[in-house]
């Protein structure tokens, strides 16, 4: 979670001036063997917090990773942020992104839970699709193990 992890983070401008606890979060996120990344979206993008994570990751630690890309925004005009800013974003990592996206506006949600049934629909086809693509890159992974 980037809020709680905000003063760490952003104590530094480059990977070397974080401290123990900021170079933790970035080191979760390059060993992880699966994503989900989440923004509010706001003016059409997302967060400059979440820019600053993914700016200190290093270019290479995210090949073939699997990652599952969600989003809310205040209505549907700005759904389009996934495709457009986020896929490229971990396109650019080399990162494998979930064909399915998730995003949510403010009727998909009643006193901060997710009630809107087609959302719901959309997290469970996204999270079994990310399941999938994850067991497909270990298997291929332990298939290029066993042949080199």
């Amino acid at each position: 979670e980037i809020t709680e992890a905000a003063p760490s983070l952003f104590a530094g401008l480059s990977r070397g001036a974080l401290g123990a606890s900021g170079e933790a979060i970035i080191q979760r996120v390059e060993k992880a063997d699966l994503l989900v990344v989440g923004t509010p979206v706001y003016r059409a993008s997302y967060t400059g917090a979440l820019k600053h994570l993914f700016d200190l990751v290093d270019y290479r630690a995210l090949t073939g990773k699997t990652v599952l890309l969600a989003a809310t925004g205040g209505s549907p005009y700005h759904g389009l942020v996934l495709e457009h800013q986020l896929r490229p974003l971990f396109g650019f990592f080399g990162a494998v992104t979930v064909p399915t996206g998730v995003y949510g506006t403010p009727d998909d949600f009643v006193d901060g839970e997710i009630v809107g049934s087609a959302i719901i629909e959309r997290i469970a086809r996204a999270a079994t699709d990310a399941v999938s693509l994850l067991n497909s890159s270990h298997a291929n992974a332990a298939v290029a193990t066993r042949v080199g």
